[in-house]
């Protein structure tokens, strides 16, 4: 029993009690207790900066870094003379300190408990996806990225998938604008602070009754986020996993060599990993064998297995004399006839449905079926002493292995029943691994750096995951969901979103996957850049931030099947594997002259991805992709109406991401997907023009009037309807962190 029950329990005998402890609750801070690095702030280079920003002032031109003061603190903008590039900024830090300086050296930075107004601004895209939904895929800082697909998608995703930084010291993530190095007493707080604000958000997407958040971390901070984990998901089941990324490892000067990391499962409701037919990397804790072939009997065993339970398959199936040969198959009895009314000829042995305790009962099959599995060797005659003879078949799951070449044919038993002699599976049976993962195509440097720098051509990007690590990780918990949604939000360079294409064309399956990253570039190339006088918002800076230089190239090579020069991609998406079958000769021991029956085995290249056998990379996947800028708006745009074509991809995204997004030009408009209506003097034309299409099912109407959105509910009670506001934005106001 938790604390919050204690509470529940003590207010129905004395709620002003319950009301104390609950007071002296929240003044106490339990589990994972750490020195909260609040409040957080981004910059926003991109912003124009206005009157009441916050800001920071920067550095002049080619210097790499000060430590005056000025360039540290937050600043509020009083008074602006864009015709004379002057501005009037207040310390926040130091009360009545105010500066004069220059319009061009000013950026917009946000504060994470402020309200801030979000959209999306469309900068490209790539369909070859036809209806698909749309991959979606955002430049902007992940937690109002976060907070603004929530308008879309809150409880809907079904995966969540995140690599965040590990926080190894190496100056890899930034904390406030500043990276965050080894040196940093604060290090693990800022780091704990950072996530758990962004969790918080996580946790409101996914979908309550069945979902799964998936978070890679190593040994750096671990513990801490399993602990965190815990405190933000009491109702989860969570477990972590060991995967070896790296066979060779990473030197840790006088310590182990690191070769794997940790991945986090918070599974929420009913999810749970699903068992997968894997190849035998896989089997490490669990043995589980080779999947087999399962003759079944043909008589029918169980419920309904009695011959007035079906009368047309109670009828003899005919053997040789000597019982190794099917031969035929009799009549069904009438419900009058006995089996000794019956006479049958003497060169056969005549089998019944007779049950162990001589009861009459049934086959599995019709005769006509029996003939036809018979004629393709789907069925055998297997004798004991103790039963006599009994007759199998492969049901339509066991046929099924065969004729897709799961079992290779080798044979067929002439000389006897006709049956097929199958050779082995090259997989396993289906199933769930152990918490050790030591897969050779999870290598982070062969099918990650390896395959990244095969698309770009030059190395843009540190440590990128092995694609085949995020794929079969993802793979347990949406193989069986193939409208999943995906969301990565610490998306790097877009492993996670080429993991879900290569998903779907195992399958032809729609799911959707949404990555979010910012356009920061590492510690090393700002050091370098902002020496040659750039800073960021500038196009030559920005042009190498991680998502225009690496996430959205990726994606957009991965969809064509082109490499960023335009070229083919080289190779395939299948991987193969070595693996050794057994098979029986007979030998001769040259002692003695006699003949022996051996087993030896024969190596054999297989696939690890079967699925995968004849996808080239340059191929491509049949998807479609779109980019967006996260954006920053204007009050004064919000109040003058003028802001629909900024959060018109948002109610895009609500219905479902196909299509075009309508933007604010006429009174109304429609696609095949959802409609919107602008001007409620066009209500009975726009009704009567959705009813002739029934395909659309979701609807947003902009009104101040409540009772106008509820006559247009009624009028289409058989679909979504949703109101908005005149002044746009105002649902899509920012501040969850009050």
């Amino acid at each position: 029993m938790n604390v919050n029950d204690i509470v529940n329990r003590v207010s129905k005998y004395d709620s002003n009690l319950a009301k104390e402890i609950s007071r002296y609750l929240n003044s106490r801070k339990y589990g994972l207790v750490y020195e909260e690095s609040k409040p957080e702030f981004v910059r926003l280079p991109n912003k124009t900066v206005v009157k009441g920003d916050l800001v920071n002032i920067l550095p002049p031109r080619g210097t790499v870094k000060s430590d005056d003061s000025k360039y540290q603190d937050k600043w509020r903008v009083t008074a602006l003379d864009k015709e004379h590039n002057k501005v009037k900024v207040m310390s926040l830090e130091k009360e009545d300190k105010t500066l004069t300086v220059n319009y061009d050296d000013l950026v917009a930075i946000a504060r994470f408990d402020q309200p801030v107004y979000t959209g999306l601004k469309e900068v490209d895209r790539i369909e070859r996806g036809g209806d698909k939904p749309f991959n979606t895929v955002i430049n902007g800082e992940n937690f109002h990225a976060l907070e603004t697909l929530m308008y879309a998608y809150q409880g809907k995703i079904d995966c969540i998938y995140i690599d965040p930084p590990y926080n190894t010291g190496a100056k890899d993530w930034k904390y406030n604008n500043n990276y965050v190095s080894s040196d940093d007493s604060y290090r693990h707080s800022k780091w704990l602070t950072f996530m758990e604000d962004r969790l918080k958000l996580a946790k409101k997407l996914l979908n309550p009754k069945d979902s799964v958040l998936i978070c890679t971390i190593d040994e750096k901070e671990y513990n801490r986020l399993g602990i965190l984990l815990d405190q933000l998901f009491p109702e989860a089941n969570i477990q972590m996993i060991s995967s070896v990324i790296n066979p060779s490892g990473v030197s840790r000067g006088n310590e182990f060599y690191r070769t794997d990391e940790y991945i986090y499962f918070v599974k929420i409701g009913k999810a749970s990993p699903q068992p997968l037919a894997l190849s035998t990397d896989w089997l490490t804790a669990k043995k589980t064998g080779k999947d087999k072939i399962r003759w079944r009997p043909i008589r029918r065993q169980g419920s309904h297995d009695s011959r007035a339970d079906a009368y047309n398959e109670f009828y003899p199936i005919y053997l040789s004399k000597d019982g190794k040969k099917f031969v035929g198959t009799g009549e069904p009895l009438a419900p009058s006839q006995k089996v000794s009314d019956i006479s049958l000829p003497e060169s056969v042995i005549a089998i019944w449905p007779i049950k162990t305790n001589g009861e009459d009962g049934c086959w599995q099959i019709s005769r006509d079926t029996f003939s036809e599995l018979n004629r393709k060797g789907y069925t055998r005659i297997k004798y004991s002493k103790k039963w006599g003879y009994t007759l199998q078949y492969l049901a339509k799951g066991e046929q099924k292995k065969v004729e897709n070449g799961q079992f290779p044919i080798i044979g067929r038993n002439y000389e006897g029943d006709g049956s097929i002699i199958v050779g082995e599976s090259e997989k396993s049976a289906p199933f769930i691994p152990g918490t050790q993962w030591r897969i050779p195509s999870h290598s982070a440097r062969e099918y990650g750096s390896g395959l990244l720098n095969r698309i770009l051509k030059t190395k843009r990007f540190s440590f990128p995951k092995s694609l085949y690590a995020e794929a079969d990780t993802i793979r347990f918990f949406v193989k069986n969901k193939p409208n999943a949604i995906i969301l990565d939000f610490f998306a790097g360079s877009g492993t996670t979103a080429h993991a879900v294409d290569l998903l779907n064309s195992e399958d032809n399956g729609k799911r959707q996957v949404i990555c979010v990253t910012n356009n920061e570039v590492s510690a090393e190339e700002s050091k370098h850049m902002s020496k040659k006088g750039l800073r960021a918002g500038d196009a030559d800076w920005e042009k190498y931030g991680i998502a225009h230089h690496v996430t959205w190239p990726r994606i957009k090579c991965a969809i064509s099947g082109d490499d960023v020069n335009g070229n083919p991609i080289k190779g395939t998406y299948d991987l193969k594997e070595k693996i050794y079958r057994p098979i029986n000769a007979t030998v001769v021991d040259e002692a003695t002259g006699k003949k022996k029956q051996k087993k030896f085995y024969e190596a054999k290249n297989t696939s690890v991805y079967p699925e995968l056998k004849d996808k080239m990379m340059s191929d491509g996947f049949k998807e479609n992709a779109i980019f967006f800028d996260l954006e920053y708006l204007e009050p004064s745009v919000i109040k003058s109406d003028l802001a629909f074509n900024q959060i018109a991809p948002l109610l895009w995204l609500k219905a479902g991401s196909k299509g075009r997004i309508i933007q604010h030009k006429d009174d109304y408009d429609m696609t095949s997907e959802y409609a919107v209506l602008f001007n409620y003097k066009y209500i009975g034309q726009f009704i009567r023009q959705l009813k002739q299409h029934s395909e659309i099912k979701t609807v947003f109407i902009v009104t101040d009037v409540n009772s106008r959105y509820q006559d247009l509910c009624h009028e289409l009670s058989d679909r979504n309807v949703y109101k908005l506001y005149e002044s746009y934005l105002k649902p899509f106001e920012i501040q969850s962190l009050s």
